[in-house]
């Protein structure tokens, strides 16, 4: 089994930012159908997948505002006129065969990773086509990240390249370092260099809130009376993979195959 799995969003905006033209006009937006589906063949070409699927937001709170009441606050809307049309742009995917899926109480993250978890359990291969660096705790053997534009993998090597750590341990990272654009408070005074650093040291969150009373300076202190904003912010950037996506497997068979 080959699955290809695009994150929907992730890919669509992309898309939209890219093609010329005045916002808001039918004109803009026939050709932000156009790329879409140029952009999807042009996947399916490329990655030979059996199965695929293009997943969504589904809209409203999830259980991350359940655990988090601000968690995203601040962060900037979807462009009007894309909102007012993505069921079009959904349309357009699925006239390709590619199942658009969604799953209301999580975010598209978690049903991405359900999906590709599963798959790469029963020995298939998954790519994901997504530039979201959430994306990357699940980098593998089995499970492909990849960025579509860049045509290059966010792999293992690019993880630690770029982080310093294991695809594995970039929860714990994103979680110490908090995330602005998802309004994640992490750990105060510490940024990536040094969760990285203490991620190599000690291991897991677990181990550094531990040993926090003997790490040096205000990384230290911040992790001694911080801990549970610590623990919180690690369960929010966590990718569940374990979400009742509602459908089967051979749902997601493409129909040429």
């Amino acid at each position: 089994m080959k699955m290809l799995l695009i994150d929907g969003l992730n890919v669509v905006r992309r898309v939209y930012a890219a093609v010329p033209g005045e916002e808001g006009t039918p004109e803009h937006f026939e050709g932000v159908l156009e790329s879409t589906a140029q952009s999807i063949r042009r996947a399916l070409n490329e990655h030979a997948p059996t199965h695929a699927a293009c997943v969504f937001e589904a809209g409203g709170e999830t259980w991350r505002h359940q655990m988090f009441p601000s968690y995203k606050e601040g962060r900037p809307p979807m462009p009007g006129p894309l909102r007012l049309n993505l069921h079009r742009v959904r349309q357009e995917i699925e006239r390709l065969g590619i199942r658009s899926v969604s799953v209301s109480g999580v975010e598209a993250d978690d049903v991405l990773a359900t999906i590709a978890v599963k798959i790469a359990d029963r020995g298939g291969q998954v790519t994901i086509l997504s530039t979201d660096k959430s994306m990357c705790q699940l980098a593998g053997e089995r499970i492909r990240i990849r960025d579509h534009f860049a045509g290059r993998d966010l792999d293992e090597s690019y993880v630690f390249k770029t982080f310093g750590v294991r695809p594995s341990q970039l929860t714990c990272l994103f979680g110490l370092m908090g995330d602005k654009s998802l309004n994640v408070p992490g750990v105060t005074s510490i940024g990536a260099r040094t969760a990285a650093t203490l991620i190599n040291k000690y291991g897991t969150l677990d181990e550094i809130l531990a040993n926090a009373k003997s790490i040096p300076g205000r990384p230290g202190k911040a992790l001694t009376e911080e801990e549970d904003q610590a623990r919180v912010s690690v369960a929010l950037v966590r990718l569940k993979t374990d979400v009742n996506v509602g459908i089967n497997l051979k749902d997601l068979r493409l129909p040429s195959v």
